[in-house]
């Protein structure tokens, strides 16, 4: 029991210090599953920067919820029957029967997470709850984004057990950061098929992404191997170059991630969301919102009624800053163009240069 303890109390830390696919790995996956979005969802696609936006609350919430952590990751080789057939139970119940649920616990909880959450996703578009809705589906996101990710799907976590501590981020934050772009060019794929097995799909690409934790670690052995350390910049050129499967995973999580709020759109209904959309971006922008004055030496007004957030980023993406009131103080920075990120609360509204002259 001590020994379980503890190690449930260490895997706890090392998911409040580690994020699946970094921050910048999670938007993009959670930005980019609109693109596979088909012509009946159309407009579901405003909500793709909110979906990226929004991509780590899950990872947020582990500072403040201690039965998060566990959703994130699944320890699926400690489990006897996956070593001796490849498979476990897929529902929680029956996992829980076999083996306890301090078990599940300590092991992770993320495919039955991911499950909860497109369960209540689907709640959400029934009732018509669609910033909500929005808001779950990053949730969710996050998840398909960690079932993708193969160090989140093994023991050997962080190669602690081959001699390679700190691969887990060498892997998904340095190399994912350092070739970000790279890793963005996948197109989306609109051919979405309505899922009748929620965990036997999670499952499968569990099983199917879990296969890639070797190949991750032998790619950071040849890294190590070639660079003479793991630090520089030699050393991610070689990680990148042993690991282009990384996109692949990254566009089969977008992929993923559209399939399941296809499939939980249709199991609630398909409610109609076009003309909600279109009616609050024309009465906000028809006639309320303004940006005022622009250019400025600095700070900048909103006027209109149904603005929720503004985030001000360079032309080049940087986000600078989130703001949410009407009030923007952006006198710190230098003179230029930048870009106002104006949401409400059904997603992003408008996108507005402004300029600063001082």
């Amino acid at each position: 029991m001590l020994k379980l303890f503890s190690r449930t109390i260490s895997l706890f830390l090392l998911c409040l210090l580690l994020s699946s696919w970094g921050a910048v790995g999670h938007k993009t996956i959670n930005s980019k599953c609109t693109d596979s979005f088909p012509a009946s969802m159309k407009a579901f696609v405003i909500w793709s920067d909110s979906l990226g936006t929004n991509a780590s609350n899950a990872d947020n919430r582990k500072n403040t919820d201690n039965t998060e952590s566990p959703k994130h990751f699944i320890d699926i080789d400690t489990y006897p029957e996956f070593n001796s057939t490849g498979r476990i139970a897929s529902t929680y119940d029956s996992i829980v029967s076999i083996h306890g649920a301090s078990y599940i616990t300590s092991n992770g909880s993320l495919p039955w997470a991911t499950v909860n959450m497109y369960d209540t996703l689907v709640v959400d578009f029934k009732m018509l709850k669609w910033h909500k809705a929005m808001l779950d589906a990053s949730d969710l996101g996050h998840y398909v984004g960690d079932g993708h990710m193969p160090l989140h799907l093994a023991t050997n976590y962080d190669g602690q057990l081959t001699g390679q501590k700190g691969v887990h981020s060498r892997y998904e934050t340095t190399m994912v950061g350092t070739y970000q772009t790279a890793l963005a060019t996948y197109k989306g794929d609109t051919v979405l098929h309505h899922i009748s097995n929620l965990n036997k799909y999670i499952f499968d690409y569990i099983y199917f992404d879990q296969h890639y934790k070797d190949s991750v670690l032998l790619a950071d052995k040849y890294a190590t191997t070639t660079a003479g350390n793991t630090t520089s910049s030699q050393y991610t050129a070689a990680l990148w170059s042993k690991t282009q499967f990384t996109t692949m995973l990254f566009k089969n999580s977008s992929h993923s991630l559209a399939e399941l709020i296809y499939s939980a759109w249709i199991d609630a209904g398909t409610p109609p969301f076009a003309s909600k959309v279109r009616t609050a971006v024309s009465n906000v922008f028809g006639s309320n919102v303004s940006v005022y004055p622009n250019p400025s030496k600095g700070t900048f007004q909103l006027a209109g009624d149904d603005v929720f957030r503004t985030e001000v980023s360079s032309l080049s993406g940087t986000t600078l800053g989130k703001y949410y009131d009407r009030h923007i103080d952006l006198s710190s920075l230098s003179n230029g163009m930048y870009i106002l990120s104006i949401y409400g609360k059904e997603g992003l509204l408008k996108k507005e240069k402004i300029m600063i002259i001082k």
